[in-house]
């Protein structure tokens, strides 16, 4: 049951907007070079609501300074632009934060992330160690952003191991968050640094980039404190620590003073998330029925991992069938060619284009000559052969964009986009003389194959709906060749 709101809560998130509306403007105000951290100052001033929580995070264990401050210039002058702006940061995730137990798991787990990421790049000795707590800050933004529509399945999903939590947002056919929060600190223009460390902590392996890896590794760190086999959680964390150089007495120093660090930097932000576990309380209650209880979860997770790889398998399978059947639908099964379906949907997108454009298009209609022999002397295995031939002599001498289809029975058609009368003469005899000279073999030996050819030219505007007299045009050159003779080209008048 979700706890009752504290009466500090209830002020905090009545004064939320215009804290929001200051924060944002310094974040985006930050983003300009020649922004000075007396500029910044002055909206921090002029805004006492967000003046008071600036002091109060600004003293609290999330910035560590050194000596306590009482002005607000004072402070944003310590901290200068960067060090603003991640406090803006800090600022507008804590007011994301949900009331009630939703609220203390959320911002529990964005805590232990940020402090374990400063902890980390201190031990490490990287510069700007508050830029590596905004960074871990900004890790589970992504469920706090999903938790103002989803609040149920986002504390579910928080309430889980670290290391389910992309599994159990797949399973509900949920975006992940990593993608969401990645998302959201694009919207605030943040580094590509720093949206990629957002992006990848999840990652099976570390990411490449300092501030990527220290995030990945603060992700495992905080894994030890969020339920699962507590044992085997501390054993990732320090492999992964060992594969970034962090020693193992860093990483242990760092799992015993973070309980703490949690819960005073949640202070900070005017939220109380109640008492932290440390890792002394997790052993001890880790008896053999958590553990078993906890086996039997990881068993069902791997279950559910398992189902997706399963489920993604046969959707992969479901879209090659799907293509599969849209191409058998629009192809011819001897030829491969396109089908007549097909081609009057080419040819109408193709008029369309020349419309548009106001670009020429021809059309060649090729009908194979005494077709009926083939057929009647050898058989229509035979008479298969032959179109197939033509097919493929069809296909190897179109352009790409081009439109090669067999129309029925032994007509076929060329589609030729942006191409005058002159160059689909050239196209139309380049094939009929192909044609000609190739050798088909037939029962007997090699088939003598000709075609006639009938070709027609539109050109836009006003053309996409001239496929009919297109055809028609087309279809009077051809007969025209026959006439003439057949095995030669003529062009519609």
């Amino acid at each position: 049951m979700a706890r009752p709101v504290s009466r500090r809560t209830k002020k905090t998130k009545k004064n939320s907007e215009p804290v929001c509306t200051a924060a944002t403007q310094i974040i985006q105000m930050a983003m300009d070079e020649d922004c000075s951290a007396s500029d910044l100052g002055r909206i921090a001033a002029s805004d006492p609501a967000f003046g008071l929580r600036v002091l109060r995070l600004v003293n609290s264990p999330s910035f560590m300074l050194a000596n306590k401050v009482e002005d607000v210039r004072r402070a944003v002058a310590l901290l200068g632009v960067r060090g603003l702006r991640n406090l803006a940061l800090s600022l507008v995730v804590s007011d994301m934060v949900p009331v009630g137990e939703a609220g203390q798991v959320l911002l529990g787990n964005s805590l232990r992330r940020a402090m374990a990421a400063r902890s980390i790049a201190t031990s490490l000795d990287l510069k700007r160690p508050d830029n590596f707590f905004t960074a871990g800050l900004l890790l589970e933004s992504g469920l706090l952003a999903k938790a103002r529509e989803h609040l149920d399945h986002v504390l579910e999903v928080a309430k889980s191991p670290a290391e389910h939590r992309i599994v159990r947002e797949r399973a509900a056919g949920k975006l992940a968050h990593p993608i969401v929060g990645a998302e959201l600190a694009q919207s605030y223009r943040l580094s590509e640094e720093m949206i990629f460390a957002i992006a990848h902590h999840h990652d099976s392996a570390p990411p490449e980039g300092d501030l990527a890896q220290v995030c990945w590794l603060a992700e495992r760190v905080a894994g030890v404190f969020e339920g699962g086999d507590m044992s085997r959680n501390k054993q990732t964390a320090l492999q992964a620590a060992g594969r970034l150089g962090v020693t193992t007495e860093a990483i242990e120093r760092l799992l015993e003073e973070l309980p703490q660090q949690v819960a005073e930097a949640a202070r900070g932000f005017d939220h109380d998330i109640g008492e932290q576990p440390d890792l002394a309380s997790l052993v001890q209650d880790a008896n053999r029925s958590l553990v078993d209880m906890n086996h039997h979860y990881e068993g069902l997770v791997r279950q559910l991992e398992s189902l997706l790889v399963e489920k993604e398998a046969l959707e992969a399978q479901l879209r090659a069938a799907n293509q599969k059947l849209a191409e058998e639908a629009t192809t011819d099964v001897l030829t491969g060619l396109a089908n007549k379906r097909a081609l009057e949907e080419a040819l109408a997108r193709d008029l369309a284009r020349a419309s548009r454009m106001e670009q020429e298009l021809s059309l060649v209609v090729v009908d194979v000559d005494h077709f009926k022999q083939f057929n009647d002397r050898w058989g229509h295995s035979t008479g298969d052969e032959v179109l197939r031939a033509v097919g493929q002599l069809l296909r190897d001498t179109v352009r790409t964009g081009d439109v090669a289809a067999r129309y029925g029975g032994e007509e076929f058609v060329l589609v030729l986009p942006n191409t005058d009368p002159e160059g689909a003469l050239t196209v139309a005899e380049r094939v009929r003389s192909l044609l000609e000279e190739a050798s088909i073999e037939g029962p007997e030996g090699p088939l003598r194959v000709t075609a006639s050819f009938g070709v027609a030219t539109v050109r836009g505007p006003g053309c996409e709906h001239a496929a009919r007299v297109l055809f028609e045009r087309a279809d009077a050159a051809l007969y025209e060749a026959k006439r003439a003779g057949r095995n030669r080209v003529r062009l519609a008048a």
